[in-house]
């Protein structure tokens, strides 16, 4: 039987988080009493234990211990450009594409593009080193507070053919969310196949993840209602740009895909897991990946991503020298996701001076 836990204030105890933290007690201060659901999974030292707590908008819930399977599903926002990063290892591995293949490569024949866009190249847009914008200009949230305006294929050809850059690349930044849809985009062009379905076939089907997705279909009901503070909020679409944040998932599923890049090129995902972790650039506050985040020297880095949307907050944050991984998803945007950041990462290097 799952034990409940009963910790519905948040707790006294206000010490750095950490992956020894019980997700218990993180699901109950990250959250803070705030309306929606919270699951908090943490694997460490080869066991992986879950936390989940559900608050009313007046009335916060206990935090319980739950179980891996039927778990709810949130929106994890721009932890789906973790898996855009892996789907073009992926490609580079089989030799499809390379990291210096460029924009106006991709896109011959398709349409005129301004020289500066045409030559960005895919390691540019993997590591928001292209100088794009966060979104397309012009793009105005909607009455559900979705910035993204799902445009489709055709309007973001459109939006690129007359966009301007305010540098020319490479730069250290800014953080786009448009270079990394635009990424998702090509390799759907590439393979023939929607973003969501290349997930599926490559990443998520080969590791069991069952609960990742951009479409819910029958599962609709296990999305976690959305809510911005105590102001309910409604999904996101992402359109053309889903490689930027449209998956959903739990947990449980996350957990799955941290062990799954953790274990390098003896893991299920193989050479291309390696590779994904490899440092390609820099934003200005972080060394990147195939777009993972990473903090830390060579001999010991901690790698991470978070995600939000109009109604949901997420991290992911895992330690391969370690093997020790937490993942955090929560169904209000207002949710505390900055300081489990700083603490989990920043931890690896404090453990290191002390010894």
């Amino acid at each position: 039987m799952l034990a409940a836990l009963l910790l519905a204030a948040p707790m006294a105890h206000a010490g750095p988080l950490g992956f020894a933290t019980p997700p218990a007690e993180i699901a109950a201060r990250v959250m803070n009493n705030a309306p929606g659901s919270i699951v908090v999974g943490v694997s460490r030292q080869g066991h992986t234990q879950f936390a989940m707590q559900r608050n009313g908008v007046a009335q916060p819930g206990p935090v319980q211990e739950i179980a891996t399977d039927g778990q709810p599903i949130f929106e994890v926002g721009s932890i789906s450009k973790l898996f855009t990063g892996v789907l073009l290892a992926q490609a580079v591995e089989r030799g499809d594409l390379s990291l210096d293949d460029t924009v106006g490569q991709l896109l011959a024949g398709q349409v005129t593009l301004p020289p500066d866009i045409a030559a960005i190249t895919l390691r540019q847009l993997v590591t928001h080193g292209a100088c794009l914008p966060g979104m397309l200009p012009g793009a105005s949230p909607m009455a559900d507070g979705n910035p993204f305006v799902h445009p489709d294929r055709a309007q973001l050809l459109t939006g690129l053919s007359t966009l301007k850059l305010d540098r020319k690349p490479p730069c250290n930044g800014p953080y786009s969310s448009l270079g990394l849809g635009l990424l998702g985009q090509l390799l759907a062009d590439r393979y023939g196949k929607p973003w969501d379905m290349l997930v599926h076939e490559n990443i998520a089907a080969p590791l069991g993840m069952r609960d990742t997705v951009q479409y819910l279909g029958p599962d609709a009901q296990r999305l976690a209602p959305g809510y911005e503070d105590k102001s309910p909020r409604t999904p996101w679409d992402f359109g053309a740009l889903a490689g930027a944040g449209a998956l959903r998932s739990t947990a449980a599923d996350l957990l799955v895909f941290a062990r799954a890049l953790m274990a390098g090129r003896k893991g299920p995902l193989g050479a291309a897991a390696e590779r994904a972790l490899t440092p390609l650039g820099h934003d200005g506050t972080y060394e990147l990946g195939y777009a993972v985040r990473m903090r830390g020297p060579a001999d010991h880095r901690t790698y991470f991503h978070t995600g939000q949307t109009g109604g949901y907050r997420a991290l992911l944050v895992f330690d391969p020298a370690t093997q020790d991984a937490a993942v955090m998803v929560a169904s209000n945007a207002s949710a505390a996701a900055a300081r489990m950041v700083d603490d989990i990462t920043v931890a690896p290097a404090a453990v290191r001076k002390r010894k």
